[in-house]
C-alpha cells in the first residue's frame, strides 16, 4: 500500500466571524480573538500527525507565489494573555459568542472546541451549539440576530487552490456580494480590484500584499494553518494525478 499526499497545496483552516452582529461587528474585538488563536493547537487537535500539517501565517497558501507575512503578527501571536489584554481595551460588554459546531465533521468539530476554549480564556462569553454540517450550511446564510437563528462564528476550510490569490470570494470586503460573514472594507475591495487589473507580476504582488494587510487589520477571519490529507492505494496502481481534486482518470493497474 502506498500512502502519500496528492494535493501539494493542502487545505487552509478558517475561522469565520459574523461581522454584522455584536460582538464581532467591532474590528478590535475580532483582532483580540485572532490573538488567541494558536495554529499549532488547532492542527494538533484536528489533524494530529505533524507530518500532515504546518503553520502558515499568510492568507495565501504557504509555498505559493503570493504567500507573504505582511500584517500577520496579529495571527502569529497565539497568546491568550495578549488577547485578554487586547479585549479589555475594547468595548466588549460580555455579549455571548455563539459558535456553530458541526459534530459530524471531526476536523471542524475540533476547531470549534479549540476556539471555544481559547476565547473563554481570553474573556469572551462563549456558547457552543452542536449541529450537523447540513444545518450549519443552511444557518450560516442567515443575517438574523442570534436569538432569531443567527450566529457569531463557524469554522471551515478552503482547499489551497481556492485561496491562492485575492480574487477568492473568501477575501471579499463587499457585504452584498461577498461570502458568509459579510465584512465591509472598501480599501480591501480596491486592493482586490487592483490585483485584477495588474499587468505585471510586481503589481500583482503589491496588490496581494495590500489585500492581506487589510484582511489582518480588519480581522476578517482567522487562519488556522495548512493541512494535507493523505490518500492510500495499492502499489500496482499508477498514474494518479497530483491535484487539489482527485481525478479518477489516467490511472492503470499493472
Amino acid at each position: 500500500i502506498t500512502v502519500e499526499v496528492n494535493d501539494p497545496l493542502g487545505s487552509i483552516g478558517f475561522a469565520r466571524f459574523n461581522h454584522l452582529l455584536p460582538p464581532f461587528d467591532d474590528a478590535e474585538v475580532r483582532r483580540a480573538a485572532l490573538m488567541a488563536m494558536k495554529q499549532e493547537d488547532y492542527l494538533a487537535a484536528a489533524i494530529g500527525d505533524p507530518q500532515f500539517w504546518k503553520t502558515c501565517y499568510s492568507v495565501y497558501p504557504c509555498g505559493t507565489p503570493l504567500a507573504n507575512d505582511v500584517g500577520s503578527d496579529v495571527m502569529a501571536r497565539g497568546d491568550v494573555d495578549a488577547a485578554k489584554a487586547a479585549l479589555a481595551e475594547t468595548d466588549y460588554d460580555g455579549t455571548e459568542v455563539l459558535i456553530m459546531q458541526p459534530t459530524d465533521i471531526p476536523v471542524l468539530s475540533a476547531f470549534s472546541l479549540v476556539t471555544a476554549e481559547k476565547l473563554r480564556n481570553a474573556g469572551f462569553n462563549v456558547k457552543l451549539e452542536a449541529m450537523d454540517w447540513a444545518t450549519l450550511t443552511s444557518r450560516r446564510a442567515l443575517r438574523d440576530p442570534v436569538g432569531e437563528g443567527g450566529w457569531n462564528m463557524f469554522h471551515t476550510w478552503w482547499i489551497g487552490a481556492d485561496v491562492m490569490n485575492p480574487t477568492a470570494i473568501a477575501f471579499s470586503g463587499n457585504p452584498e456580494k461577498g461570502w458568509f460573514g459579510w465584512p465591509t472594507d472598501e480599501a480591501l475591495e480596491q486592493a482586490r480590484a487592483d490585483f485584477a487589473k495588474a499587468t505585471t507580476a510586481e503589481e500583482q504582488k503589491a496588490a496581494a500584499e495590500k489585500v492581506q494587510q487589510r484582511l489582518w487589520a480588519h480581522g476578517a477571519s482567522g487562519q488556522l494553518g495548512q493541512f494535507f490529507v493523505p490518500v492510500a492505494y495499492r502499489k500496482n496502481v499508477t498514474g494518479l494525478i497530483k491535484s487539489p481534486v482527485q481525478f479518477v482518470w489516467n490511472m492503470s493497474v499493472e
